[in-house]
């Protein structure tokens, strides 16, 4: 048995079309548990107990979730998805915020942004939610400090 902790949009149909590709693959649903009081940012948490003969049916079931939009946090406890806030100090709308958005999705997602922008001649600054695979975050640092060195930003972290 695998447990599969995921979190959908809060909207009709949604945890339906996560069944689909279950149920396609061949693998038997064992228990689901909605957590519709946990919702946060439009996303509710799922947990999704099933029984899967083997790994390479599991892993088709995994990448046909996330193509239905299901974020997949955790596979069997270990985190696979990790939310990151980055506060982004500097001129981040005259150096390109559109290119630095587009370089940090080849790695992640930018899920929210909030922009603030004092004055046109002022330093502006950003807060990002990014999510990214737990195994991506160095390649996302050292995107990071790629981009603070060619536009002249600074990248305030905060993982949780």
């Amino acid at each position: 048995m695998i447990t599969i902790d995921i979190e959908l949009k809060d909207k009709p149909g949604e945890l339906l079309k996560i069944l689909t590709p279950i149920s396609r693959h061949g693998a038997n649903v064992i228990s689901i548990i909605h957590s519709r009081e946990e919702k946060r940012g439009g996303k509710v948490p799922v947990r999704i107990v099933i029984d899967v003969d083997d790994k390479e049916k599991l892993k088709k079931i995994l990448e046909d979730l996330e193509k239905e939009g299901a974020i997949i946090k955790k596979i069997d406890g270990k985190d696979k998805k990790v939310y990151l806030d980055v506060v982004v100090i500097g001129h981040v709308v005259d150096t390109d915020v559109r290119d630095t958005i587009d370089r940090i999705n080849e790695i992640g997602l930018v899920e929210d942004l909030d922009l603030i922008m004092p004055h046109p001649d002022k330093e502006s600054s950003a807060m990002m939610r990014i999510i990214v695979d737990e195994d991506k975050i160095e390649e996302l640092f050292y995107l990071f400090e790629e981009l603070e060195k060619e536009k002249g930003l600074l990248f305030i972290k905060s993982i949780f």
